[in-house]
This record gives C-alpha cells, structure tokens and sequence, in this order.
C-alpha cells in the first residue's frame, strides 16, 4: 500500500506540519523529473502571504538549484495569476520553463501547498496536463526513481514583474486611463497577495478606491480568505450602501477567485460574466465564444451567455482540469460559481489559459462605466431566481461524508429530480448535478413556475468536507431544500458548517 502525499485533484495541498521537510522536497523532485521528461531546463517560484509559504519556497529552490535548473524566484507576496503572467514572460526566453506557485488559495491559514505549469503555461492537475499531470508527479513520488543532477549548481534569479503584469492586464482589456475615471470601487483584499497590484491597477485608471483588508498577512485576521463563503462580504455591502459605491470586488487568498456586486447584494459567477460577455457582444456574430460552465451556474444565466452569443459547455470544476479543457476545444473563456474566471491569454506567440483578476475586473468595471443599466437589469434578474450559496460540510470521517452525500441526492432524486454525472463527451464531473424542470440536454427551463438545479461534491482539497449548492426559482423552495440540506447532515451525519 502506498503511502499518503500531498496531491489532490487540481493541485498539492495539505496542512502545514502535516508533510515533513523530506516529503516536501520529494514532492519538488518528482515535479522537476518530471518536468525532464518535458524538456523543462529552467524553474519559476513564486508564493502568496502566508505563512507556510516562505519555509515551502525554500526547499523547492534548493532542490531546483543544486540539481543545476535555472531558477527564477519572486520573494514577494504575489496573486497566482501574476504568477502565471512571469512564467509566460520567463518563457520567451526559457521555453522550457516550469511554474511552482506556493499557495493554499482560500483554504485557511493552517493549510500550504502547490500549484504547478508546464512548459507553455500548461497549468496541471490529476491526469490532467502531458503524461497525466499530478497523476505522473505521484507515480515518481512514490518510486525510487532519483532527479539527474549536474556538476554545477544551477543559476537563482530574483524577478519581479508587477509593473508589467499590471500594464499588460490593462492593455489586454482594452481600456484607457480615462475610461474608468470617477467610478467608485469597495476592494476587499482579504489580507490576500492580490489586492495590492489590483488596487495599483485600479490607481492607475482613475477608480476611486475605498480598500479593505489590503496588506498581506499570513494570519488572515479576517478569517479564511475566501469571499464566496456565505456571508463573508456582508460588511462590504453595507459599506458599498453606506458610501454609495458602484461595485464591489472581493478577492481570495492569492487572488484567482473574484466576487463582484453592489450594495444590492452579490453576483454569482454566472450573472457576473453576462456582464462581462458585454465586452464581446457587437464583435463579428461570424464567430461565437466558446466558454465553459461548471455544474452550479444556474440556467438563467446560461440563456443569457447565449444571448450574448456564447456557446455554453458544461464541465467540472478544477482549475487545472477546466484550463486543459479549455485549450483542448479552444474555449475564449469559463466561469465557476466559486468565482473562476478564465481566459485565453496571448503574449507574442504563446496562448495559455488563465485567471487575470486584473483584465477580469477591468472588463467588468468597463461596462458598468459605459452602461449602468446593464448592471442592474443582471441584479434584477438575479433576484428573481433564488440560491443557498454554496455549503461546506466537514465529517467525522470520509465514510459518513460519503453516506451524508449519498442521503441529500436520494433526497432530489425522490423529489424527481434527473442526475448528470458526466458531460455529453463522458467527462466526469466529479460530483452529482440534480435538475428538475430544465431540459437535461439544453438546459432551457421546461417550467418557469417550478425549477431547480443543484450540485453535490466531495472537496477535492479539504479532508472529509462535502459541498452542497441549490438554485430554485421559489424563495420557499429554496429555503425548504436549504432546511432538508442542513438538518439531514448537521442531525444525522454529524456534520460541521466550514468556510
């Protein structure tokens, strides 16, 4: 029987102290074997505000260096998707370049790990990536197979591109210093890595600004920086009502989740990229924008992506796994209700797939500065539609997690709900979408007076935790299902309610 490691279904992440040095460097080694097999000759490190980072940073540079890479490092706290812009500009020069991006994302402080590019800012994940991704990493891990080392230590660069990743998000948006002037923003940082570079660029373009929780911290004094968590924006709501702001933008721990909405209320994912979808709607109608869902975007907003002349594509949830989807059907953009936004991104002649939090802000922000309407008309037709957001359930243990999980979809099934546990080409989607009175192929609404669509899944990255997401169009549906939900696994299962 093997032994246990740090990899998980998009990335490495584990428990600070749950992994010992030796096994952390191990993890770095079968990386960088891996990464020999691709021709990868050179190594970028980067890491987010916390605490576990800087010790975690170390023994990756130190493996890289004396087994002579050249390697590449940002000592600074930066946002993941800065982290893939440097790689992509390392790599004009150093095609065989390989990513390492210390974080732990919007888990809380006491969890560390890694996500991982291969050369062309291939962004990996369990068999997902050349050779199977994290699947190839765990094989080495677990073998005796030894990195090829070099008589001479590799070569350490210090790097740090912010000015020019900032520029280029706002070149890539498309967007002059003036177009933004005047309007008024609430950014809450989360003592994340990203809210500097994104307030910087807000600066830049005139936006006024009223921060929160800006300064990195490792300690997360605000909590698990994760602005999707229900009721984590709460208080910027109030303040955006309070000070008559236009938007709200929450950002997690190292910047590659976004929520947006007003003193109103919150956007989801889906409604806040048929704002976005704006951007690209009057372009030539000869070409459509392919984008990707995840199983908890609501139907609604599907119809309208469609109007916008997106082609909806539904698949999992994984960022590592949607961005190699992404590239495999040549996809513009995708979207995840756990606030993921993607894009297909240039430099010169390399195209990856990637979280800007700068371009996606940016394009945001544009429409509602060109047409405000657009905007409310989205929260209006959010507000006819209603959600739980998601739940978070910790177990005692994996088996009652399984048990909880299976008695909530028995629960939708006895209500007659229809179950999709694979796209239309086979894909799992790792999870249980439930849907009744929506056409199971298209997505349509069959019944406008009675709908609802949900979605269930184990946590890929968090022990014995389940996730748990509802939308209805009855506000007492809602409220009802959101009643079953909880009182079946909080009595029965044991469960616990987590960020």
């Amino acid at each position: 029987m093997k032994k246990n490691d740090p990899i998980k279904a998009y990335d490495a992440r584990w428990e600070v102290n749950e992994f010992t040095e030796s096994e952390i460097k191990r993890l770095f080694e079968a990386s960088l074997i891996y990464g020999q097999a691709l021709g990868v000759d050179t190594v970028y490190f980067s890491r987010d505000a916390r605490l576990g980072c800087a010790s975690v940073i170390n023994w990756g540079v130190d493996v890289a260096v004396k087994c002579g890479f050249n390697v590449y490092i940002c000592t600074d706290p930066i946002s993941t998707p800065q982290s893939y812009f440097t790689t992509a500009k390392i790599s004009q020069t150093h095609p065989g370049t390989m990513g390492f991006a210390v974080t732990a994302s919007h888990n809380p402080s006491n969890y560390i790990g890694v996500k991982i590019t291969v050369p062309g800012v291939r962004a990996i994940g369990l068999n997902a990536g050349p050779q199977g991704g994290f699947a190839r990493i765990r094989n080495i891990y677990h073998s005796k197979q030894k990195l090829r080392t070099t008589k001479e230590k590799g070569n350490l660069h210090l790097v740090d591109f912010r000015d020019e990743y900032i520029t280029y998000s706002i070149q890539a948006a498309g967007i002059s210093p003036d177009d933004l002037l005047g309007i008024k923003v609430v950014l809450d940082g989360m003592n994340g890595s990203a809210g500097p570079e994104v307030y910087e660029a807000f600066y830049r373009m005139g936006i006024k600004i009223e921060p929160l929780n800006l300064i990195p911290d490792g300690l997360f004094p605000s909590g698990s920086p994760n602005p999707t968590s229900i009721g984590k924006m709460n208080d910027n709501i109030k303040l955006a009502k309070k000070i008559n702001a236009d938007a709200i933008i929450g950002l997690d721990g190292d910047g590659d989740r976004i929520v947006f909405g007003t003193g109103r209320g919150l956007l989801s994912a889906g409604f806040a990229m048929v704002q976005i979808l704006h951007t690209v709607d009057g372009r030539d109608r000869a070409w459509e924008v392919k984008i990707l869902a995840d199983p908890k975007i609501n139907p609604v907003a599907l119809s309208e992506w469609k109007r916008l002349g997106a082609t909806p594509r539904l698949f999992r949830n994984g960022h590592s796994q949607i961005k190699e989807y992404m590239r495999k059907i040549g996809a513009h953009l995708a979207a995840e209700e756990s606030g993921h936004f993607y894009h297909l991104m240039k430099m010169d002649s390399l195209s990856y797939f990637a979280e800007n939090n700068i371009l996606t802000t940016l394009l945001f922000l544009k429409v509602l500065k060109e047409n405000k309407e657009i905007l409310n008309n989205i929260i209006n037709l959010q507000a006819s539609i209603h959600s739980t957001g998601e739940m978070n359930y910790k177990f005692p243990d994996d088996d009652t997690r399984n048990r909880g999980l299976d008695a909530i979809i028995k629960c939708f099934t006895d209500l007659r709900a229809e179950t999709i546990s694979h796209t239309k080409d086979g894909i799992d989607l790792e999870g249980i979408l439930v849907l009744y009175g929506i056409n199971i192929d298209t997505f349509a609404i069959k019944d406008p007076d009675r709908w609802f669509s949900g979605y269930f899944r184990i946590a890929t990255n968090e022990k014995s935790v389940a996730r748990f997401y509802i939308t209805t169009q009855s506000a007492s549906d809602c409220e009802s299902y959101e009643a079953i939900i909880r009182e079946t696994l909080e009595t029965e299962y044991d469960g616990i309610v987590v960020d």
